[in-house]
């Protein structure tokens, strides 16, 4: 057994052996080096790669149209994936209601003010439920509550307007209506179906008008040459009115609160 045959079984088995291992050090060290390569590749990307799976989560969770959505691409200075509603600062919209303008006329109604089929207080998931997605959103924050103007194009007498809805931490607060090609708007197709609902007919000629009802409910309307408005602000929610009166009622300190929320929006909506 000593002879060439068993020589060549003996070298035979021994060349597969070290084959064999040879191949697993080779699998072993391609192994280590992409586990290598990989950690390099966390370590260089980590501040990339983790936002974006913390983005992912965020949609799943909360959803696309979610103020935690939006607030991610505000934090990490990125373009809104959405359109913008309003161009301005959402806190002007309201301010509105607080800093008439010298030439405003003030009616007073017994009608109950309402914003078309949509009460105020609604939710915001119970909006959506009604009206599907909105076509544009803006957020910000007054004080420590959040806010969120959602909008949907509509038609009006052939008319294009934007109808916008606005929620003060998850309850609708405010509405709008908004007319920007007013070439093309006729001024009494608009108040005149104010007029006739609120202040039981007549003319009102002017470019910017209020109108309260019993429980301290207003309309702002507003023509200021470029566009006409029409907003809806509720004033029926104690705890609402809390904040809102913290921010925009220039007493003590409250004028700086407005300046700083103001800024806040402005920086807000530099993207």
């Amino acid at each position: 057994m000593n002879g060439p045959l068993f020589n060549f079984i003996f070298l035979t088995r021994t060349a597969k052996q070290s084959s064999s291992f040879d191949l697993s050090m080779v699998y072993l060290i391609f192994a280590l080096v992409g586990l290598f390569l990989l950690v390099i590749l966390l370590v260089f990307t980590r501040s990339r790669l983790f936002p974006l799976i913390r983005l992912g989560y965020i949609r799943l969770v909360y959803g696309r149209f979610s103020y935690e959505f939006l607030e991610f691409f505000k934090k990490h200075n990125l373009r809104n994936p959405h359109n913008n509603c309003i161009k301005d600062e959402i806190s002007m919209h309201f301010y509105t209601f607080y800093k008439s303008k010298r030439d405003a006329l003030f009616f007073d109604t017994d009608t109950k003010i309402e914003f078309g089929d949509i009460p105020f207080l609604t939710t915001y998931k119970k909006l959506i439920q009604l009206k599907g997605e909105p076509k544009c959103i803006n957020i910000s924050r007054f004080g420590n509550s959040r806010v969120k103007l959602v909008g949907f194009n509509k038609t009006l007498h052939d008319l294009k307007m934007k109808t916008m809805y606005y929620f003060l931490g998850d309850r609708f607060v405010m509405g709008e209506y908004l007319f920007t090609d007013i070439n093309k708007v006729k001024i009494a197709d608009i108040v005149a179906p104010l007029t006739v609902k609120y202040l039981k007919g007549g003319n009102i000629e002017s470019d910017n008008f209020y109108i309260t009802d019993a429980r301290g409910d207003k309309i702002n309307y507003e023509n200021n040459g470029f566009s006409i408005t029409v907003r809806y602000f509720f004033r029926g929610d104690t705890a609402t009115n809390d904040i809102l009166d913290k921010i925009f009622i220039n007493t003590g300190n409250n004028g700086q609160t407005l300046i700083n929320t103001m800024k806040h929006e402005e920086l807000l909506n530099r993207f």
